[in-house]
């Protein structure tokens, strides 16, 4: 390959090669970063819930006037569901895997224990002894709650019950090496001994914030919330809508004075936890795909610049003997190295900005190994943006050497 001839002819006009040697470094530094974070969110947002997705769904029920009694209500409504053909399991809950909205605690194992930041963060899921069944979660060690332990909860009760389910993962944050069951914590967040004995490990699954440190702790606790408040139900397989085209009218049936709002399956709340991270993945790929198009576009116009300006001494070559393949090499190696200096360039500045991502924005740091992926893009791009002109250059007839003026 003529690399110092090549070298030469870019010495004597260097400004057309440092603007593409530029706009190549620039594309490669929001490239590397765009790639990063879109496979960062997708990656999110194929996270598991630890639901029975297929086959839940949740709703609201709000009361109209005080004609009924919150906690016997309850009780009748959920019957009611329990009974519907196709149901498992239904019960009335505060906090959904994914559902945005929630309790948290953070949680202590001494007396006077004080607990900063997201050390033992954890959500806290409320409902009764069939709250695992309505949300298909496996229970791996020790026992559910009793019918005997589950207590009602109205809004503004704080919640303090004898016994607790956690999950694996936060009885491994909890009680590193050692079996969690028996062990006594603090859910409350005030100060003063343990007072929750844990019963049961339940199986992984998210919190109602996914994108949270601590997505994957959780408390169960056996409270029943009662009067207005939401149910999860889980049905059998192929059951789901039709059960949930039907919970209203047997709701009524129980009582007419309520709002039933809020019926959605579980990739309505799936979509709902990841449309923000949806939409910057659809905007941030638009952005990239546009920045590569306007560089290939330029080394496009830069390319056919330099074969109109070449055209004499590209005559001249092939009447001196060089072969089309030779004058493609030509363009493809000068594009190469032209895209080589912009990759030098560009892998230092995508750095650069990473670190304002993180620090300012909260963003991960960016993985060593996106910087060479980017990089093998925008090279792949320019070789195939500079074979138009390259080949229009190969078609340049030996005669126009002297045709030339």
């Amino acid at each position: 390959m003529e690399i110092t001839p090549i070298l030469k002819s870019l010495r004597k006009n260097p400004v057309a090669g440092l603007l593409i040697s530029a706009q190549i470094a620039l594309t490669l530094a929001i490239l590397a970063n765009v790639l990063f974070v879109v496979t960062e969110r997708v990656a999110t947002m194929a996270m598991s819930s630890g639901v029975d997705e297929p086959n839940v769904f949740v709703f609201g029920s709000q009361n109209i006037g005080n004609s009924r009694v919150p906690v016997d209500g309850t009780l009748a409504d959920l019957e009611a569901i329990n009974a519907l053909p196709g149901v498992i399991a239904a019960t009335t809950q505060i906090g959904v895997p994914m559902g945005q909205s929630g309790w948290q605690t953070s949680i202590t194992l001494k007396p006077e224990e004080q607990i900063e930041g997201p050390e033992r963060l954890a959500a806290v899921y409320m409902g009764g002894e069939r709250l695992l069944d309505a949300l298909g979660v496996k229970l791996l060690e020790g026992r559910n709650f009793r019918a005997d332990e589950v207590t009602p909860w109205m809004s503004g009760d704080q919640p303090k019950p004898p016994v607790v389910l956690i999950s694996k993962d936060l009885a491994e944050r909890l009680f590193p090496g050692e079996s969690a069951l028996g062990k006594m914590i603090n859910i409350t967040g005030d100060p003063g001994e343990p007072a929750q004995q844990v019963v049961g490990i339940t199986d992984s699954l998210a919190s109602p914030w996914p994108r949270s440190r601590n997505s994957d702790r959780i408390v169960f606790v056996p409270l029943r919330p009662s009067g207005s408040t939401s149910f999860v139900v889980r049905t059998e397989p192929g059951e789901r809508d039709r059960v949930m085209a039907r919970v209203e009218e047997a709701l009524f049936a129980v009582d007419r004075n309520r709002i039933v709002d809020g019926i959605r399956d579980f990739e309505a709340i799936r979509d709902n936890a990841f449309e923000s991270d949806r939409t910057m993945a659809v905007l941030l790929s638009a952005i990239a795909l546009a920045l590569l198009a306007v560089t290939a576009f330029g080394i496009v116009g830069q390319a056919s610049f330099w074969v109109t300006q070449r055209t004499k001494q590209i005559g001249t070559r092939r009447a001196l003997g060089a072969k089309r393949s030779d004058i493609l090499r030509y363009f493809q190696t000068e594009n190469a190295l032209i895209a080589l200096l912009g990759i030098a360039a560009g892998s230092a500045l995508a750095i650069a900005v990473n670190g304002l991502l993180v620090k300012y924005l909260s963003f991960g740091a960016l993985p060593w190994n996106w910087l060479p992926v980017g990089a093998l893009i925008v090279l792949v791009l320019g070789q195939l943006a500079v074979l138009g002109p390259a080949l229009r250059a190969t078609r340049i007839a030996p005669a126009i050497a002297t045709r030339t003026a």
